[in-house]
């Protein structure tokens, strides 16, 4: 955090993914700096903290040693990817890649809790009394198994090392819930393995079977629209990755992810400060039957979930030709409709004030016509 006389004493503690990199950072840096909240990377898993860390330095972190095992190239290198495949048989070639991750990462559980415990004992420089374990996409499924693998853990005096967990963009077999601790999960629309199907590159998810019904502790946000990572607000690092791809006259997307992330973490702060504050009940994206294909509008958009104005207010539509209508009445219009949805959006809890207004400057204000 930029200044610790504002901090709150609410912290987020992201394990560094298993071949680099912290995207939870990436998509909520905004609203941790402008409340006050702070953040930490553990680099808990041994693929990275050696393949990364320890090979950039090994001087200074000579003495850092983890029970040997693959290193984080050898994970990046081995990504299964294959084209004209069934789902069935790409997440079967998913399992199996995961299944390499968990033996590489034993110590990883113990890890992470022992940096929750050094956040609330101001061993580094800030005494927190709320931590949150939240990862995306590989580290959201660190998460998950942190809540299904390691609840026996607890911090020194006794308590639980984390009032809150935030799986990203993982998926899996349905999360049980954590006494005394509250849990959200969210998953975008590209999570489902009947949209990635096409480009060959499975997940972690498993049809439906993430699904679960609400508890005092648990919700469920499926968003429509969502994309695994965002392109909205990219690094350097991604532009200059992503500078490679023919997009064969398409665009990037301008889907704004942080900003659906910032308000699940505001709800999640909220849930953890004030035991009378209800978050909005688990939305779902509709579905047909228990099977994972989505439901979809006569343009292809998903049906249910989370909405945004990037759904209910396309910035593309088909009108008559005739007669054609003057600019300024389809900007009245649609001015109007984009107010109108990002008021429900704030409303139904899926949007903060700030980026309400960030999207009115950068989007709404910004069409033609």
């Amino acid at each position: 955090m930029a200044d610790p006389e504002r901090f709150t004493g609410f912290a987020v503690e992201e394990p560094s993914h298993l071949w680099g990199g912290t995207s939870i950072w990436r998509h909520i840096n905004r609203w941790l700096m402008r409340n006050g909240h702070a953040w930490i990377e553990i680099d808990s898993q041994a693929p990275s903290a050696i393949g990364k860390i320890k090979s950039a330095d090994p001087e200074r972190y000579k003495n850092m040693t983890f029970i040997p095992g693959p290193i984080s190239d050898h994970f990046a290198d081995n990504i299964p990817f294959v084209t004209e495949i069934t789902k069935e048989s790409l997440r079967a070639a998913y399992d199996e890649f995961k299944k390499e991750w968990w033996p590489a990462t034993l110590q990883s559980p113990e890890i992470i809790a022992a940096a929750s415990y050094a956040l609330r004992s101001g061993q580094l420089g800030l005494r927190a009394d709320r931590v949150v374990l939240s990862g995306l996409s590989q580290t959201g499924g660190v998460t998950r198994r942190f809540i299904t693998h390691s609840s026996h853990l607890r911090l020194p005096d006794g308590e639980l090392p984390f009032e809150g967990f935030i799986p990203c963009q993982s998926g899996g077999e349905a999360l049980p819930d954590f006494p005394g601790s509250a849990i959200i999960e969210l998953l975008g629309e590209s999570e489902f393995q009947s949209v990635r199907l096409s480009c060959g590159v499975s997940g972690q998810m498993n049809e439906t079977k993430h699904r679960r019904p609400d508890s005092e502790g648990f919700r469920l946000y499926e968003v429509a629209g969502m994309a695994h990572r965002e392109s909205r607000y990219a690094s350097q690092v991604d532009l200059k990755r992503w500078s490679v791809a023919d997009l064969k006259g398409a665009e990037w997307s301008t889907f704004a992810n942080s900003f659906i992330y910032h308000a699940v973490f505001d709800l999640m702060e909220k849930w953890t400060k004030d035991p009378l504050f209800t978050p909005p009940p688990s939305a779902i994206l509709k579905t047909v039957g228990d099977s994972d294909e989505i439901v979809r509008d006569l343009h292809g958009n998903a049906l249910g979930g989370v909405r945004t104005i990037h759904t209910d207010v396309p910035l593309a539509r088909l009108v008559a030709a005739t007669p054609k209508g003057r600019p300024n009445w389809y900007w009245a219009i649609y001015r109007q409709r984009a107010g109108q949805v990002l008021r429900e959006c704030i409303d139904a809890g899926f949007l903060l004030d700030a980026d309400a207004e960030t999207l009115r400057r950068e989007t709404v204000e910004k069409v033609s016509f």
